[in-house]
């Protein structure tokens, strides 16, 4: 009962208080080992590694076993122990301190090149589905050798030469009407009867020794045999 009822010493007391201002500590100069023995377990990763770096002394002696339980946590019981292993096998002794940083820095080294080939990996597969797409649907150029519309042969078509798309459009227009209408135009020169009809062409024929005439019709557009190439 005594005991639970006495009052914290003055040295507890400032132990309490600097555990609960580890985050404004920078320096632990001039501190008895037994002391930090008792604050800087409580210490962060951030916190220690803040307070170390600053603090003139060596302080392996109370923190090592602390990096050793940072390692553990992060890169596995597993794995601290096959280093350990190998520590005791070689003969060497490291400071946790430094295979905590030398680890950190090589996952940190891996992590980028996975990050940087899946990057690369995600860049190229990207590529090719934007040069898939510009494949599908870019516009079949027309071929420079076409037909004209009056029976031309391999050269450039009407209207091909405009840069102008609605000059272009209003030539081939033109020349369209202008097929659909020849026929047309070739009848109107043909001679016509009052009912629309073609003419008929006649010959007239005579018979030696008579007065008689015989008008014979002609076929149209029949070819004169005179005319007729001789070979």
């Amino acid at each position: 009962m005594e005991a639970e009822g006495k009052a914290p010493s003055l040295l507890e007391l400032c132990v309490r208080k600097a555990i609960d201002n580890l985050r404004h500590i920078q320096s632990v100069d001039g501190v008895d080992t037994p002391l930090l023995r008792r604050i800087l377990p409580h210490c962060d990763l951030e916190q220690l590694t803040r307070i170390e770096s600053r603090t003139a002394t060596d302080l392996t002696p109370v923190t090592d076993v602390l990096w050793k339980g940072f390692y553990r946590r992060q890169f596995g019981e597993e794995h601290t122990g096959r280093v350990a292993d190998r520590m005791r096998r070689a003969g060497a002794q490291y400071r946790w301190k430094d295979l905590f940083r030398a680890k950190t820095v090589q996952q940190k080294e891996v992590e980028d090149r996975m990050v940087e080939a899946l990057t690369n990996k995600c860049r190229a597969r990207n590529a090719e589905r934007q040069s898939r797409a510009i494949k599908r649907f870019t516009k079949v150029k027309p071929s420079s050798c076409k037909r004209s519309y009056f029976g031309g042969g391999s050269g450039m078509s009407s209207g091909s030469g405009y840069k102008n798309p609605m000059l272009k459009k209003a030539r081939m227009e033109v020349d369209i009407r202008a097929k659909m209408e020849a026929p047309f135009c070739r009848r109107s020169t043909q001679p016509t009867t009052s009912h629309g009809q073609p003419m008929r062409k006649t010959a007239i024929l005579r018979r030696p020794n008579s007065t008689s005439t015989i008008v014979k019709p002609t076929a149209l557009n029949r070819p004169n045999q005179n005319n007729r190439f001789r070979f």
